[in-house]
């Protein structure tokens, strides 16, 4: 059976060290990553035409600039017909002052960063955007389209001052990352399940200043290797979350904040929200498993602010929406909500 133990509403004294562990963010800025090289995508053959594919140039110019260099998509429209997998980067950022328009129907990610270090996403002017056209497959019934955006074992990064919108599946995923920043992101989904803002699971990462209108998840933290995932992904990743700190969100028309789907040894520590405004959502926070193992422990969520949702709390050790786990159940401990 499900074991659910020290829950503190708000009365004993905080015993919980949710916050960071360490400094988060790049190890250089973005101007000395620009004075070492520029890569320009539009000098590998992109065109703002909103119907030339951009896979191709924006991959050629992280390839030159990927051992240290600023790669800029200027302002435009561009079309991705074919997803690009930007790998083993160090010391490198991306400028996107344009709009990306997906084009392409493969599964998978739109745009993965991975194996890469000392890496920044943004926008220069604040208005740099992914258009998903999630709705093409969602009125068909289908949320197994690609994902935006993920970044996968990348350390010191950002990801700031962009926009995306309408996701086929999910927004932004960060797996298996480490000592992160992710603020002032404004992300437009769906009216559906499956459309998750924004998941993560790592080390010591900053979520801070974002804005998630969907009907799912908005700021989540995952439970690998159980975590529900779309039938188009076929790896199961198996890292822990520890020392994520979320604040300053703001859930509109949202499934609300969440911890799940938790499964099988997961390893959760450490986790503080705070300052989280919810309007009209499923819930304001949810804890959710079905089976599985392994533990939950030193989460604080504080000054939750919600208004029109369904529930405030919900902890559900059956959740329906999840195949059920072979394990007797994730033990919470030392869970603790105030204000």
């Amino acid at each position: 059976m499900p074991a659910l133990s020290i829950l503190a509403l708000a009365l004993a004294p905080l015993l919980v060290n949710g916050q960071l562990s360490g400094s988060v963010g790049p190890l250089t800025s973005a101007h000395s990553k620009a004075a070492t090289k520029t890569c320009n995508i539009l000098d590998y053959g992109a065109v703002a035409d909103n119907t030339t594919d951009i896979g191709s140039p924006l991959s050629e110019a992280w390839d030159a600039c990927s051992d240290g260099g600023l790669i800029y998509i200027p302002p435009g429209d561009y079309a991705m017909d074919t997803w690009v997998s930007l790998s083993g980067g160090k010391a490198t950022a991306i400028i996107l002052d344009g709009t990306i328009y997906r084009t392409g129907t493969d599964g998978g990610n739109m745009i993965l960063v991975e194996n890469s270090s000392d890496f920044e996403l943004y926008s220069n002017s604040s208005s740099g955007a992914v258009q998903g056209f999630g709705y093409v497959y969602h009125r068909e019934g289908d949320l197994d389209g690609p994902r935006i955006l993920r970044l996968q074992d990348v350390s010191n990064f950002a990801v700031h001052d962009i926009i995306l919108v309408d996701a086929p599946a999910f927004h932004f995923v960060m797996d298996d990352c480490s000592d992160g920043e992710v603020y002032n992101m404004a992300i437009r989904g769906g009216n559906s399940g499956g459309l998750d803002g924004i998941d993560v699971w790592g080390s010591n990462i900053w979520v801070h200043d974002v804005e998630v209108t969907n009907k799912d998840e908005c700021v989540t933290v995952k439970g690998p290797p159980g975590m529900t995932i779309p039938s188009s992904v076929t790896d199961n990743p198996q890292s822990p979350a520890n020392n994520i700190l979320v604040e300053s969100i703001y859930c509109n028309w949202s499934g609300g904040c969440a911890m799940g789907s938790l499964g099988a040894d997961t390893d959760i520590t450490d986790i503080l929200y705070r300052n989280v405004y919810t309007w009209s959502s499923n819930q304001m926070y949810m804890i959710k498993s079905n089976g599985g193992s392994g533990t939950v422990k030193n989460t604080l969520l504080e000054n939750f602010i919600g208004h029109g949702n369904a529930y405030s709390l919900d902890i559900d050790s059956y959740w329906s929406s999840m195949t059920a786990v072979d394990g007797d159940g994730v033990e919470l401990s030392n869970i603790t909500f105030k204000n």
